[in-house]
């Protein structure tokens, strides 16, 4: 599961700056923490009450778009130039090393504000790029009545993030604000904070939009996560993308509950004739691939993707033929696919599958690692790969249940049955779940 930290100066910076993207990537599934290092007003004189009410706005707004975890340090408002940076660093190190985000959003390093200033260091000291560093993505963002009026050092986005679904949501945040809101046209106003996001989506053709300036990316390659060793975030996700209704509409089990995902998990532990893998590119979850009936020369497999991304399908097959020809070294890769699903054929065909065999309702095809490594040698390293954007899967694919029905293992490919009498039975087990995507 993606975690993002949000490191501010104060109170009310985190709604200014990112929380529409926040707001969508927590409705995909991500956790977000929020930071605030200052006390917000007592370079203004506040006295306490208002501190305290502030603090209760901060809780009330986070809260309101599901942040997970909320984290206060009290430096002096506006005089982060009096404390030592190194306090300021640890204070981010601390939280960091809680949270282990891969995303943190901070402040623009040439804000007006020199709270914002000195946080946006302290984020980059906290952060150095050593190995087994956590955090890969660094984002600045704008803050209304701060970042704008530093007008010799321009805040000019280069990521923007459409929050057209998400803008209500930064707007009922910041409501929560009322010791913090100002009138329009104060840009710390609703309607300044709404004008700003219309603006900001307009430069990209956007209805609302935030922009970021991205500081740091650290591209990390494929992983493959065994599900034996989940974490409890990642348990959880993998259940709600199996009970998605555009992947559980392939499955025989329409939903599976909690406990039957967790006794299905459990039991792993002790297979010796499967493997179910959650792949992750860059640190974010994109799909589940798995093999079945593993034997010393051949397996079955299949795969789903993260149900909130396109455009995945081709990474997780091409990483279903490097595990089983590099890692399991077997011999044959076996597939089928309904007659009927010409496009699900073509696919196959297209990734060097031969077809093996053909009777009334399937046709089974199997890929040799000799001619998978002849396909990728003179393909240029990907060739018919990219064919499988279209997401049309195999019947075993599109069978891509947690729950491993027995029936469902009891499948042995077309090459381990003597004849086509025998393949009857197994079809008739097979028939309520060989529909395919299409």
């Amino acid at each position: 599961m993606q975690k993002i930290l949000i490191v501010a100066a104060h109170p009310d910076d985190e709604v200014l700056g990112c929380f529409g993207s926040v707001a969508k990537m927590i409705a995909q599934g991500a956790e977000a923490y929020t930071l605030i290092l200052g006390e917000g007003k007592t370079s203004r004189g506040e006295a306490d009450k208002e501190l305290e009410i502030l603090n209760k706005e901060f809780e009330e707004a986070n809260k309101s778009i599901g942040i997970k975890g909320i984290f206060r340090e009290h430096f002096p408002d506006n005089r982060f130039d009096c404390v030592d940076l190194l306090d300021i660093v640890k204070a981010v190190e601390m939280v960091k090393e809680r949270v282990r985000p891969e995303i943190i959003f901070t402040h623009f390093e040439n804000d007006l504000n020199i709270d914002h200033k000195i946080t946006f260091q302290a984020v980059l000291t906290a952060t150095r790029p050593l190995p087994n560093e956590c955090v890969k993505q660094i984002y600045s963002f704008e803050v209304l009545s701060s970042t704008e009026w530093n007008f010799r050092a321009g805040f000019v986005g280069n990521v923007f993030f459409d929050i057209s679904d998400t803008i209500e949501d930064k707007i009922k945040a910041m409501s929560c604000y009322q010791s913090e809101l100002c009138r329009y046209p104060h840009p710390r106003s609703l309607e300044g904070i709404r004008l700003n996001a219309k603006a900001q989506g307009m430069r990209v053709g956007l209805e609302y939009a935030e922009s970021f300036i991205l500081i740091r990316d650290v591209r990390k390659g494929v992983e493959l996560k065994d599900f034996r060793d989940l974490n409890e975030g990642q348990k959880q996700l993998v259940l709600s993308w199996r009970n998605h209704q555009s992947i559980a509409k392939f499955m025989r089990s329409k939903n599976i509950s909690k406990e039957q995902h967790l006794r299905f998990l459990e039991q792993l532990q002790e297979s010796a004739d499967k493997r179910y893998f959650l792949v992750l590119k860059g640190g974010e979850p994109i799909g589940v691939i798995y093999f079945v009936n593993i034997t010393s020369d051949s397996c079955e497999f299949g795969l789903y993707a993260n149900p909130n991304l396109k455009g995945v399908g081709d990474i997780l097959l091409r990483h279903i033929k490097l595990y089983a020809f590099n890692t399991l070294r077997i011999s044959t890769l076996c597939a089928c696919v309904y007659n009927s699903n010409a496009k699900a054929i073509a696919l196959y065909e297209r990734f060097g599958f031969k077809l093996t065999n053909k009777d009334a309702q399937m046709s089974y095809f199997e890929l040799t690692s000799d001619f998978a490594n002849f396909v990728e040698s003179t393909s240029g390293g990907g060739g018919g790969y990219l064919a499988l954007k279209a997401a049309l899967f195999c019947p075993l694919t599109a069978r891509s249940a947690i729950l491993a029905d027995s029936t469902f293992l009891a499948y042995k490919t077309r090459k381990s049955l003597k004849n086509a009498e025998s393949q009857k039975p197994l079809m008739a087990i097979l028939s309520p779940f060989t529909s395919l995507c299409a």
